[in-house]
């Protein structure tokens, strides 16, 4: 993820290998040149972790894709994907408001939601999974298989994060 035509320039990088590398070169402008996209991304994206985490089908809400839509996309699909994940772990509606997706609507705005903007995979795991045992009422059992987890990967996580 370099600028290799530059650095061929700069003598950075080999010449004759970039020849051999680059058969075809694509350029994906970012999510947020391609606005378009977001409702069918997040549409596939909500279907695949419905299913992954055993939840009944989802929506998201107008509002919800109106805030997605007025995001800057930093971390373009990547980023959209882990939200919609968040909101699917996170979320007991099977219709996702805006106040599922914590982030600003504003690139440098203040953060209004629930979670930090700036959220580990390790908080939200541990989130997830404090949420699901105590949602089972300490049964590991039950929270395992909402997580798709087994038991024993599911006590492994519950020592790993002090649960």
């Amino acid at each position: 993820n370099r600028p290799v035509h530059a650095m061929v320039s700069d003598n950075t990088f080999r010449q004759d290998l970039l020849y051999r590398i680059n058969t075809v070169e694509l350029r994906m402008p970012p999510l947020r040149e391609r606005v378009e996209d977001i409702p069918v991304l997040a549409e596939h994206f909500l279907a695949v972790y419905c299913r992954k985490y055993d939840r009944p089908s989802a929506k998201v809400g107008a509002a919800a894709l109106r805030k997605l839509e007025g995001y800057h996309w930093p971390g373009n699909v990547r980023e959209l994907q882990h939200a919609v994940e968040r909101a699917v772990i996170m979320s007991e509606a099977r219709v996702l408001q805006p106040d599922d997706f914590p982030f600003s609507a504003a690139p440098a705005g203040p953060q209004t939601g629930a979670l930090p903007e700036e959220v580990s995979l390790d908080e939200l795991e541990k989130m997830a999974i404090g949420r699901v045992v105590k949602k089972y009422g300490g049964n590991v059992s039950r929270a395992a298989r909402e997580l798709g987890l087994s038991r024993a990967a599911l006590y492994r996580r519950m020592e790993k994060h002090g649960l």
